[in-house]
């Protein structure tokens, strides 16, 4: 059993650092796609087969209040709203990317829902 644990962990070590490799050694044009998203306010992470870059600074989507007859109006917590790139670097070196939205309701700890892609 712990043989097969060893044999499972470096199977997919060896099989990370071949996908990864070109994540510690991008194209040109990889690397000045993922400087210009940290100018725009991106914040970029490696991941194991991509580069994800996250909006820092969300755009705030305001909720109407909520008003009943009973409680009166109470104020809803506001949508945010995150645009995602996830940037792959093709073998002639030119990269691929990822669009999509991520909504997030102001206050959850965890959560978010993907919303569109491109």
């Amino acid at each position: 059993m712990l043989l097969r644990t060893c044999f499972v962990v470096a199977a997919c070590g060896i099989i990370t650092g071949c996908v990864s490799g070109w994540i510690e050694n991008p194209s040109p044009s990889t690397r000045n796609t993922v400087n210009d998203l940290r100018l725009e306010g991106f914040e970029c992470k490696a991941r194991y087969s991509d580069i994800e870059c996250m909006q820092i600074e969300p755009l705030r989507n305001k909720q109407a209040n909520k008003c009943d007859g009973k409680n009166g109006c109470t104020p809803q917590p506001d949508i945010l709203i995150f645009n995602r790139y996830r940037i792959e670097q093709q073998e002639n070196g030119i990269p691929t990317i990822e669009h999509s939205v991520v909504e997030k309701v102001e206050g959850k700890l965890v959560g978010g829902t993907k919303v569109t892609a491109d």
